[in-house]
């Protein structure tokens, strides 16, 4: 009986089979030559897109070659020209990020040549092109809380090109947040510590324009105070320190106090 209830089946089959027409099977065949026209096409213009950012890499690391070679161009041109470079590598890096999965090699090669155009910014430039490279894999914490304190685990390991980046993240998202100005006196901190005074003071003052209610703008004006200081600008930093002993009540009003008294001291031996 099983062998007879096979056979209706296989009729059925058969005359499926038989039955099948034929222009419905050359429509098949037609769009599986579409299809293969489009892969072809697509892979045309894969490899074209892949000698197009090749050549173009070449052409910004002949650029480069010529620039370090070069012993009679002024500061000023190579200046120019770095900037100039620097612009070129930014869009190829904007088309890059639309196809890198596909192009690994060429992924490769620009990552080279990017290190190459940061080099001519010195070391300082070098550690912060790696660190927003690793910066790229490192997900955000969307609760501020956890953001600044990721941010200040960088900076409290001394990483401090890293906490920078995440600090200046951390205050164009909740710039009106407590923990701002916070943020920005340690991006000062952290430079301060890079012996940077310069950089620092730019970064405090930020502290005094922005958030001038704060109650981290003592701090501010007391480390505006020693960094110029540090840059033998002693009137601008005894200034500073006046500023901030207006704020008895706080520990930066005290150690502001207790500088201008020293440096009260030290002047009077010089006398």
């Amino acid at each position: 009986m099983s062998g007879l209830r096979l056979i209706p089946v296989a009729v059925l089959l058969w005359g499926t089979a038989a039955c099948y027409p034929i222009w419905l099977g050359n429509r098949l065949e037609d769009r599986v030559e579409t299809l293969d026209n489009a892969t072809r096409e697509n892979r045309a213009q894969q490899d074209e897109t892949r000698r197009n950012l090749g050549e173009r890499i070449d052409e910004l690391d002949g650029t480069l070659d010529r620039m370090t070679k070069s012993a009679t161009r002024t500061t000023a041109e190579v200046a120019a020209s770095t900037d100039d470079l620097v612009r070129k590598v930014q869009l190829l890096r904007g088309e890059l990020e639309k196809v890198t999965w596909r192009f690994e090699e060429v992924s490769q090669r620009f990552e080279q040549l990017e290190r190459r155009v940061a080099a001519l910014g010195g070391e300082d430039a070098l550690r912060k092109l790696e660190a927003k490279q690793a910066l790229g894999s490192v997900e955000r914490p969307t609760d501020k809380q956890k953001f600044f304190d990721l941010a200040k685990g960088h900076h409290d390991r001394g990483d401090y090109a890293t906490s920078r980046m995440l600090f200046q993240e951390f205050i164009e998202k909740w710039k009106f947040d407590d923990l701002a100005p916070q943020a920005q006196l340690l991006v000062g901190d952290s430079l301060v510590a890079e012996k940077k005074h310069r950089a620092a003071v730019l970064e405090y003052q930020k502290v005094r324009e922005v958030w001038p209610k704060s109650r981290f703008l003592p701090d501010a004006l007391y480390k505006l105070g020693l960094s110029f200081l540090e840059l033998g600008l002693a009137p601008e930093g005894t200034t500073f320190l006046e500023e901030a002993a207006k704020y008895p009540g706080q520990q930066a009003g005290k150690d502001a106090k207790a500088k201008l008294t020293e440096l009260s001291k030290n002047k009077n031996k010089k006398k």
